[in-house]
């Protein structure tokens, strides 16, 4: 284990989720950030701090989103990346506690990084 890992108590999981209800998740566009697939990864370079991080697929399928995307509920995120999976529901796929937990360390590990930023 290293120092970037982070783990919440109860509280903290219960504070993060009363702000990712109503936070909306971006990438600044003035940020210029290059992206490969390689293999089942993703490299990422955010050229403003020449700072280069290894990601998983999923992170950068969301990744992807918010540099395609308006500023984005987790909600809307989810059905953003998630589209393609053809959900019955005319409302998009719903998404389920354990994967909002997912993306919500997802878009946190974002913003730690300074990639992502969270606005009310």
């Amino acid at each position: 284990m290293d120092d970037d890992d982070v783990f919440l108590s109860n509280a903290g999981r219960a504070e993060m989720g009363a702000l990712s209800a109503t936070g909306r998740w971006h990438i600044d566009r003035s940020e210029t950030i290059d992206w490969r697939e390689w293999g089942e990864e993703f490299v990422v370079r955010v050229a403003s701090r020449a700072e280069t991080h290894l990601f998983s697929a999923a992170a950068g399928v969301v990744l992807l989103a918010l540099l395609d995307g308006p500023r984005m509920t987790l909600e809307e995120l989810y059905k953003r990346t998630f589209q393609d999976l053809g959900s019955d529901s005319t409302n998009g796929p719903v998404m389920p506690a354990i994967e909002l937990d997912f993306l919500r360390a997802l878009v946190s590990d974002f913003e730690r990084l300074g990639i992502a930023t969270r606005t009310s």
